[in-house]
C-alpha cells in the first residue's frame, strides 16, 4: 500500500511509509519548511500506478493503527514472546536471596582492621629515623664534584635501600649516606670581550648595510655655519631701543593716571617736554574733587541770583579745573535753567588756569547770574571734565 501526505505549512506532498508513521505516533517533519506535523490527519493511500489524482484518504481507524508502536503490528505469540524476554526470571531456582556472600569465608577482621595486619621486622641497621609530619625531608651539604661520580653515588644510594610499608613520615637522610643530586648540564659561558663581539657579529650581519660598499664613498667634513654674531649684536640693540620706545609711549600715554599716583613723576615731564617742545597740563581726575556745601542767594532783586562753591582738592598733585553743571529749580523742582560754568567763568581773576588747583587746597568758586524772568527756588551742581 502507497501513501501520501500533505504537509499543513507549506502544501507539499510527499510519500511516506507505515514503519515512518509508528516511530514517533505520526509525527513527522517536512522536508521542504522543516516544520513538524502530525502525517496520520492528511494520509492518502495511493494507487499503484503512482497518480495522485486518483488518491484515496485514507480511514481514520486504519490511520490509528499505522500510528501505533510496532509490537502492536505482531501476532499474539511474537507480543508475548518479546514481552516475556524482556522481563526478569525471579523463578530460577539457581539463584537464592538467602545463600552467604561469596566473601564470607574470609575473617571479618581481615576485612575491616587491614591496618592492623602484622608488619614484616624491619632490621636495626636500615631504620630510618623519622620527623614530625610537616617536616620536609633534607640533604646533607655534599659537594657535586662530576658527573661520573653523582653517578656512582646514586647507584651505590640504591643499593642501600630497602623498601618498607606503610610509611606514615619520609625519612631523613644522614651525613654519612650518599645522596644524588641533580645535575643540569652547564650552558657554556663566554668571556665578556668573546660575547660582545660575537653580539656585535650577530647584529652586523643582520644590518641591511652589512655588505660592502656599492660604490666609494667620501665622507667630508660639514662646513661650518657662518658666524653672525654683529648681527646677532644689531638685533638686540635694535631690540631694546623698540622696548624704551615702547616703554616711553605708555608712559605719555598715561601720563594722568602715573603723575596722579606718582607726584614726582611730574617734573620729569616737564622736562621732557621742555626738549620735545610740548606742554604738560594737570592731570584730570574728578576722584580727587570734592564739592563742599555751597551757597545761592539773591542779590538785588530774585533774578539776580550770586552762586558760591567751595571746591577742594585732596589729592597730592594739582588738578585741573573742572567744569561746573548749574541747575536752577522752582517751588516743585522742575528744572527752569540749566547752565555749564567754565573755569574762565568762576575762577577768580588773575589765577592761573593751566596751573590747576593745587594739591590739599580749597577754593571757593563765585558766580554772579541773570536769571531774566525765571524766579529760582532750589539749585543743583554737579562737577566733570568734558
Amino acid at each position: 500500500m502507497l501513501l501520501a501526505t500533505r504537509c499543513p505549512f507549506c502544501e507539499t506532498v510527499f510519500r511516506i511509509v507505515p514503519a515512518q508513521l509508528a516511530v514517533r505516533r505520526g509525527l513527522v517533519r517536512c522536508g521542504h519548511c522543516q516544520e513538524a506535523f502530525d502525517a496520520s490527519g492528511s494520509l492518502f493511500e495511493v494507487p499503484d500506478n503512482g497518480e495522485f489524482a486518483n488518491a484515496v484518504p485514507v480511514a481514520a481507524d486504519v490511520a490509528a493503527t499505522l500510528t501505533a508502536p510496532a509490537t502492536t503490528h505482531l501476532p499474539e505469540e511474537k507480543r508475548e514472546a518479546v514481552t516475556s524476554a524482556g522481563a526478569p526470571d525471579f523463578a530460577n531456582p539457581a539463584w537464592d536471596p538467602w545463600a552467604p556472600p561469596a566473601d564470607s569465608q574470609i575473617d571479618n577482621r581481615l576485612l575491616y582492621s587491614a591496618e592492623h595486619l602484622p608488619q614484616p621486622a624491619i632490621a636495626p641497621s636500615v631504620t630510618p629515623t623519622f620527623t614530625p609530619p610537616l617536616a620536609e625531608p633534607s640533604l646533607a651539604p655534599e659537594p657535586a664534584t662530576h658527573a661520573s661520580a653523582t653517578a656512582t653515588a646514586a647507584q651505590s644510594t640504591a643499593s642501600h635501600w630497602q623498601r618498607v610499608e606503610p610509611g606514615i613520615n619520609e625519612p631523613t637522610l644522614t651525613a654519612d649516606e650518599p645522596s644524588s643530586v641533580r645535575t643540569d648540564d652547564p650552558e657554556p659561558v663566554l668571556p665578556g670581550a668573546a660575547a660582545a663581539a660575537s653580539a656585535a657579529a650577530a647584529f652586523s650581519s643582520l644590518s641591511p648595510g652589512a655588505g660592502p660598499e656599492p660604490f666609494a664613498v667620501t665622507r667630508e667634513t660639514p662646513a661650518r655655519a657662518p658666524r653672525r654674531t654683529g648681527w646677532r649684536i644689531i638685533g638686540s640693540l635694535f631690540a631694546l631701543v623698540l622696548l624704551a620706545l615702547l616703554a616711553a609711549q605708555l608712559a605719555w600715554w598715561l601720563r594722568e593716571t602715573v603723575m596722579v599716583y606718582w607726584p614726582a613723576s611730574k617734573p620729569l615731564y616737564e622736562q621732557a617736554c621742555q626738549q620735545l617742545g610740548c606742554r604738560v597740563l594737570p592731570p584730570r581726575d574728578i576722584d580727587g574733587l570734592q564739592v563742599q556745601p555751597s551757597d545761592l542767594r539773591q542779590v538785588d532783586d530774585p533774578h539776580h541770583l550770586e552762586l558760591k562753591v567751595p571746591l577742594r582738592n585732596h589729592f597730592n598733585v594739582a588738578l585741573a579745573f573742572p567744569a561746573i553743571e548749574l541747575t536752577l529749580l522752582d517751588h516743585q523742582n522742575n528744572v527752569v535753567v540749566r547752565r555749564v560754568l567754565w573755569p574762565q567763568d568762576y575762577v577768580t581773576p588773575g589765577t592761573r588756569i593751566e596751573a590747576g588747583l593745587p594739591a590739599r587746597t580749597t577754593q571757593t568758586m563765585i558766580v554772579r547770574l541773570d536769571t531774566g524772568n525765571v524766579v529760582a527756588s532750589n539749585f543743583r551742581i554737579e562737577i566733570f571734565y568734558p
